[in-house]
């Protein structure tokens, strides 16, 4: 709604209209139709500014004065000074209209100039061909550890890595089989060898090594009722002086192998950071109501659930995967007792 005009300024427009009539045949200037787009687009344009004033102008007949409408602005200096004010956000949105043009360029320009300093920059320190290849051999290594998440496997030295690249989850875990199947001598003499190497006592390796044979025979109840209990008292023995009470592996093993290299073990790498989860957050853990089923469903076996009856572990894959364990538990207890990082054999 228009505010309300001051009657001082109405009696200078009527005084304006009378000084109008007195001009005869005065000539009416025409308006540049371009103009009047200009005005109708810089008038749409305001309806956008949401804190923009609305232009207040008076209610007026412009038609007693219409002949002579240049003379009588230059009348009432007070209607043209409003006047003015009101259209000061027009001409100030006009002005950056106007300037626009020139900052969209600057900014196109800007945008251009950092393009070409990004492209020098990656042209500097782009990585080198043999680079690029470790990269894509560690997204496959990743992508195989995950596949034998999956399915449910442990990593081995011994794992045909190349085995886990099929799309089939149920293909890649009967190929594996099939090949420990038919390779498992070799498998077998492999790890007995490399447990020779290993700062552990006697007794663990003659156990590791019944383990072995008996999983070749196809015992696969007696792997695991043999070993999960023989990684703890491994660690009982070397690493806590045979001392009596309880031992809790992810303490006595977990925790001082946090400090070993990833390279320290074979399998190494994230092989390696994915048997170090399983030992510390599985393999040990107390089985209760909130986790039997899911340990039932697990083919990594979990040492209290064995000895205690609560999930039966009979399968080739129950018995494979605590002699894959078994290995690694024994790496990391030879050398946390030697207070070595250095590479396994």
């Amino acid at each position: 709604m228009a505010k309300e005009v001051d009657p001082r300024l109405l009696a200078q427009l009527e005084a304006a209209a009378k000084a109008i009539n007195a001009f005869p045949g005065g000539k009416i200037p025409k308006i540049d139709p371009r103009l009047m787009d200009r005005l109708d687009a810089a008038a749409k344009a305001l309806q956008t500014l949401k804190k923009l004033e609305p232009l207040q102008a008076p209610l007026l007949d412009f038609s007693a004065f219409i002949k002579k409408q240049s003379d009588a602005l230059a009348i009432f200096p007070e209607w043209e000074r409003r006047f003015a004010k009101q259209m000061q956000p027009l001409a100030d949105l006009a002005r950056r209209l106007e300037q626009l043009p020139e900052d969209t360029q600057r900014f196109t320009k800007a945008l251009a100039e950092a393009g070409k300093k990004a492209e020098e920059f990656f042209d500097r320190f782009a990585p080198s061909p043999e680079q690029w290849a470790q990269w894509e051999e560690l997204a496959k290594t990743d992508q195989r550890k995950h596949t034998l998440d999956r399915i449910g496997v442990l990593p081995h030295a011994s794992t045909p890595v190349l085995l886990l690249d099929s799309q089939d989850d149920d293909a890649i875990k009967a190929a594996l089989q099939d090949h420990y199947i038919a390779n498992w001598n070799e498998v077998g003499d492999n790890i007995r060898k490399r447990v020779q190497l290993l700062s552990v006592d006697d007794e663990a390796k003659a156990a590791l090594a019944e383990g072995l044979e008996a999983h070749a025979n196809g015992h696969y109840r007696a792997v695991c009722r043999l070993l999960l209990p023989e990684i703890e008292r491994v660690a009982r023995v070397e690493l806590k002086g045979n001392a009596t009470g309880t031992i809790h592996v992810a303490a006595v093993v977990g925790k001082p192998a946090e400090s070993l290299p990833i390279t320290a073990t074979n399998p190494r790498g994230y092989f390696a950071l994915g048997l170090y989860q399983r030992l510390t957050e599985h393999l040990y853990i107390k089985v209760d109501d909130t986790n039997r089923a899911r340990l039932e469903s697990d083919p990594v076996p979990n040492r209290h659930a064995a000895i205690h009856g609560l999930v039966v572990y009979n399968s080739f894959w129950n018995s494979l995967n605590v002699i894959f364990m078994t290995d690694y538990a024994f790496q990391l207890v030879s050398m946390i007792k030697a207070g070595e990082g250095g590479a396994a054999a």
